[in-house]
C-alpha cells in the first residue's frame, strides 16, 4: 500500500491505490485518513486534492453550523470527498459539488434525527404505573402491524375478523401477527 503526506501548502500529489495520510487539516494537528479509489480507478483528481486540502477546515465550519457537532460534521465532510472521488472525472469542479454533498450531508442527519424524536413515546405521566409504561415500552419497540393487531385485539377487545377487516388482511395473518407480538414481549420481559 502506498500512502502519501498531504499538508497544506505542500504540492505532493498520491498516486491512488493507497490511502492519503492528511495531517495539519485540522487545528488539533491529528492526522486524518481516508482511502483513495481503488486500484485501477485512478489517481484522485488534481483539483479534488487541492479542495481536499485548502477547503477542508471551512467545509467543516459549514457543518458543524449545520450540525452543531464536529464529530458528525467530519465525517459527513470525508464522506462527501469521497463521494466525489468515487465519481472522478466526471466532476469537473469538485468545490461545489463536494460543498453540495457536505449539505446534503447534514441535511440527511437532520432528517434522520426529526424521524427519531417523532418515534420517541410522549413521556409518561408521573403517576402513570410502572408496569404500564413498561408494557407501552414494549409495544412501540414491535413492529407496526404487530403492535396494531395486539392494540386491537387486548385494548380494542375486537375479534380477529374485525382486526382483519381493519388492517385488509386475513385472520389468519391477524393470528401470527399476534402471536409474534406476544412471543417478543414475553422474551423481553424474561
Amino acid at each position: 500500500m502506498h500512502t502519501c503526506d498531504v499538508r497544506r501548502g505542500s504540492g505532493g500529489a498520491c498516486n491512488g491505490t493507497g490511502t492519503w495520510r492528511v495531517k495539519g487539516l485540522m487545528d488539533s494537528g491529528s492526522p486524518r485518513s481516508i482511502s483513495a479509489p481503488a486500484a485501477g480507478t485512478g489517481a484522485w483528481p488534481v483539483a479534488l486534492v487541492d479542495e481536499y486540502r485548502h477547503r477542508f477546515d471551512a467545509l467543516c465550519r459549514l457543518a458543524t453550523m449545520l450540525l452543531g457537532s464536529s464529530a458528525e460534521a467530519e465525517e459527513i465532510v470525508q464522506e462527501a470527498f469521497m463521494a466525489t472521488a468515487r465519481r472522478g472525472a466526471s466532476v469537473r469542479n469538485p468545490g461545489p459539488y463536494v460543498r453540495r454533498a457536505v449539505v446534503n450531508g447534514t441535511l440527511g442527519v437532520h432528517r434522520r434525527r426529526q424521524t427519531a424524536a417523532r418515534r420517541r413515546p410522549d413521556p409518561a405521566p408521573p403517576d402513570a404505573p410502572v408496569q404500564l409504561v413498561e408494557l407501552r415500552d414494549l409495544l412501540l419497540d414491535l413492529p407496526e402491524r404487530q403492535r396494531t393487531v395486539l392494540v386491537l385485539r387486548y385494548v380494542e377487545d375486537l375479534a380477529d375478523d374485525e382486526i382483519a377487516a381493519t388492517l385488509g388482511c386475513r385472520p389468519a395473518t391477524v393470528r401470527s401477527l399476534a402471536a409474534r407480538g406476544l412471543a417478543a414481549i414475553r422474551k423481553e420481559m424474561t
